[in-house]
């Protein structure tokens, strides 16, 4: 067992698309924002292509302003029955190939978190992708409907300032930074499949060429507050 899963890690490892895949303009002036995730009163199983290890951590300015879409791309496998990344992040106009690299036909449908409507894109056979543009920000459910334990989160952001963490198995710990952001006021959040990010949002201040520290507690939602 351990073996495939170092075999789907692997595969995530290259998959797993970053911010920095994103073109972004030249900022010599531009901050960075770093810190620490801690988990709280609980723990996350962090072995396995479904385990709970994903954080995403993003920056929303503190006053509102518009982002074009990119015109970005990334992809989500389908192997061993299993959704590869389980959890991929994106700005909004990236486009997902959307593989099937087994041996048998794979589904592609969504279920949107923010108001639970549903959208399936089609069937396809072995060897065949499945194209989808996301215009739309928020939580977007990936499922299968020929194998109902498949199950993905595609994470879609409204600007480029976001990186993934992954929890540690024995220290319940990750860190994180988010390269590049203009100087100026921003509210920090993070997003994990199960847990709560602990306490009031994040008002985090970025300064020219320097970095804020902000580190993030996450756990159960009864303790979140």
């Amino acid at each position: 067992m351990r073996k495939s899963w170092l075999v789907v890690g692997l595969i995530v490892s290259f998959l797993v698309i970053h911010p920095e895949a994103y073109a972004l303009e030249p900022c010599p002036e531009c901050g960075t924002v770093a810190g620490t995730i801690a988990v709280w009163r609980t723990k996350l199983k962090t072995e396995g292509p479904k385990s709970d290890k994903e954080v995403v951590v993003f920056l929303e300015p503190a006053t509102h302003k518009d982002f074009s879409p990119v015109d970005g791309a990334a992809v989500m496998d389908q192997l061993g029955l299993v959704f590869i990344p389980h959890v991929l992040s994106i700005q909004k106009g990236t486009t997902v190939e959307f593989k099937n690299s087994d041996n048998d036909k794979h589904n592609v449908y969504f279920l949107y978190d923010r108001t639970g409507e549903t959208l399936d894109i089609g069937t396809k056979p072995p060897g065949v992708s499945v194209f989808h543009k996301f215009e739309g920000t928020g939580v977007v459910i990936t499922l299968c409907k020929l194998h109902l334990e498949m199950a993905a989160y595609i994470i879609v952001l409204d600007n480029p300032y976001f990186t993934m963490a992954v929890i540690e198995e024995q220290t319940q710990k990750a860190s994180y930074e988010i390269k590049g952001v203009p100087p100026g006021e921003y509210i920090l959040k993070a997003w994990h499949k199960k847990l709560k990010m602990k306490g009031k949002l994040g008002h985090v201040t970025v300064e020219s060429e320097k970095t804020t520290q902000f580190d993030i507690v996450i756990t159960k939602s009864k303790y979140a507050k």
